[in-house]
């Protein structure tokens, strides 16, 4: 608790040399816009011999000093000018006018998760500021290339990359002397064939009782061969699953969760073509391979989907609480984007782990606490840096109390696994917000000192402190250690009797003056909980004040 506010044909794989560049507009005047003119060609008048003629009488016919900046003769016939609102209604009425329209700039699309967490290059709070260009090298899985569009032009870049260790392979209707120093390299694959195939469970293509989970040596080859098959998940890996599969002479799997992983999604660096399904459409896909006499399938690339919803959801394999050690302080601290993550991979062994893989991959695509790890420590590193007098616990702690819990629309996150509201031994303190934690307001702090108290109340042992904490420290005899004193903001009450439960927290203000009124919100009417002070005013930075949270089972419950 807080005062803070909680807030599949031939594939290719393209490499280019990022290369970010500026463009600029300049304003000839607040009331003019520029304007795209589309005309209709069969309307223009037989006194003109070129269509840029009349184009520029009927932009005459409004406005003297209006100029053609460009004319169109491809996907449409007209062009582009400078016009006042007023000017641009007067052209629209003019004949053979089909439509005036100003221009609207688009924004180039790129990954999501950076903006997601609020991580804009321009956030001056966050990154300082750079050069034009950089030496990141950028993958692109596609269908293709066209080394000729000038998305691909190198013009005023400069080497490649002394890093990269990749090559310019050549393919259909492409040579490698079409690389340059922004396409850098080119990868050709086949992949599975683009046709309907046919389509097996596993369960009916095995003499095992538990054939449907693909595990090794389980299925029939001879009900395999050729066909796509469906797994269920559980028990074996995933990417084994697909070993098997394509051991037994399979071309591809659809692998099916099972209510243990619900809606969860997770891509896997499998050994054939294959697609994940939840819960929901696993139970549909299986009606229907079980019941039609002839089930066909596709396993079709369909490119990248965004704007999912809901997004984000708790991951089904995701540490949850309670606390294992001490329920009292509640787990887990906080959720950070760890599904699906595109990360660096080791060259010792293939994407998939398995011994049978002999791919040797720079990236690969990770899920797990692994991958929340790292999004959370570059956040962690973030804000060290704008605050450098900040100690860890404070940066953890900033993290925390800045957290969201809610949609945008104010719904609770939700657990993809029961499709119902995440709680709080699920989401912890809830969703990194690191544009927030910039300035949380309020932090609080923990030192050694606290911590080796926190051992102290769980009857750690003189030898057993100083394994963890690397120094001799005996608790002190005449003092009574608690767990409740540990200046965490998020515990758990075990409430199974009378009395009042008392949590004493202290903040310090990094925000310099303010005022900060507490809000409770409980879902139970059976404990009752109250908060003293109910308001903090702080006068300036670095002061320290303390609050009690209080916690009472309701009498009669």
């Amino acid at each position: 608790m807080s005062y803070s506010s909680f807030f599949s044909s031939a594939a290719f794989f393209t490499i280019l040399l990022l290369l970010y560049q500026g463009f600029c507009h300049v304003s000839d005047g607040a009331q003019h816009a520029t304007y795209i003119v589309h005309m209709a060609q069969s309307q223009m008048s037989s006194g003109f011999d070129l269509h840029s003629l009349w184009y520029d009488s009927s932009l005459r016919s409004v406005s003297q000093s209006a100029q053609l900046l460009y004319t169109y003769a491809n996907a449409i016939h007209g062009f582009s000018t400078r016009l006042t609102p007023e000017e641009a209604d007067s052209l629209m009425t003019l004949p053979g006018v089909i439509s005036v329209l100003p221009e609207h700039r688009y924004e180039l699309h790129t990954t999501r998760t950076p903006l997601f967490l609020g991580l804009d290059v321009h956030n001056a709070d966050l990154f300082p500021e750079t050069g034009s260009s950089s030496d990141v090298v950028v993958g692109v899985l596609d269908t293709g290339v066209w080394p000729e569009s000038k998305s691909f032009s190198d013009v005023g870049l400069g080497p490649v990359p002394s890093t990269w260790r990749g090559g310019c392979e050549a393919g259909t209707n492409f040579t490698a002397l079409l690389c340059n120093h922004k396409l850098i390299g080119v990868v050709k694959e086949e992949a599975l064939p683009d046709k309907t195939l046919p389509f097996v469970y596993a369960g009916n293509a095995s003499n095992a009782a538990n054939g449907n989970l693909c595990g090794p040596g389980t299925l029939i080859p001879e009900k395999v061969k050729g066909k796509i098959v469906m797994c269920d998940r559980e028990v074996n890996a995933r990417v084994q699953k697909g070993e098997v599969v394509k051991a037994a002479g399979g071309l591809g799997m659809i692998l099916a969760n099972t209510a243990e992983n619900g809606e969860e999604l997770v891509a896997d660096a499998h050994l054939l073509p294959a697609t994940a399904v939840g819960e929901k459409a696993g139970d549909i896909i299986r009606h229907y391979v079980l019941t039609d006499p002839n089930p066909t399938a596709s396993v079709l690339i369909r490119g990248t989907v965004v704007n999912v919803q809901p997004s984000l959801v708790v991951a089904a394999f995701s540490s949850r609480g309670p606390n294992s050690i001490k329920p009292d302080i509640l787990k887990p601290d906080l959720i950070a984007p760890g599904v699906n993550i595109l990360a660096g991979w080791t060259g010792s062994r293939g994407p998939t782990g398995l011994a049978s893989d002999a791919r040797r991959v720079e990236c690969n695509i990770i899920s797990g606490t692994s991958m929340s790890c790292p999004h959370v420590s570059g956040l962690a590193a973030l804000l060290k840096s704008v605050h450098p007098e900040w100690i860890p616990a404070a940066i953890r702690l900033a993290l925390m109390t800045t957290a969201y819990k809610t949609y945008n629309d104010g719904k609770p996150i939700l657990d993809v696994t029961t499709g119902k509201p995440s709680t709080l031994f699920e989401h912890g303190a809830g969703h990194v917000s690191p544009t927030t934690a910039i300035n949380p307001g309020l932090i609080y702090d923990l030192t050694t000192v606290d911590y080796l108290g926190f051992l102290c109340a769980l009857n750690y042992t003189p030898s057993q402190i100083t394994s963890v904490s690397r120094r001799n420290y005996t608790c002190d005899p005449s003092k009574s250690y608690s767990i409740a004193d540990l200046n965490y903001p998020l515990f758990a009450v075990n409430v199974d009797g009378s009395g009042v439960f008392k949590y004493t927290r202290t903040v310090t203000s990094v925000g310099g003056a303010g005022s900060y009124s507490v809000k409770v919100n409980s879902e139970t009417t059976d404990v009752k909980i109250s908060v003293e002070p109910a308001v903090l005013n702080f006068k300036e930075i670095n002061e320290k004040k303390s609050y009690t949270v209080n916690i009472k089972l309701v009498q009669g419950v």
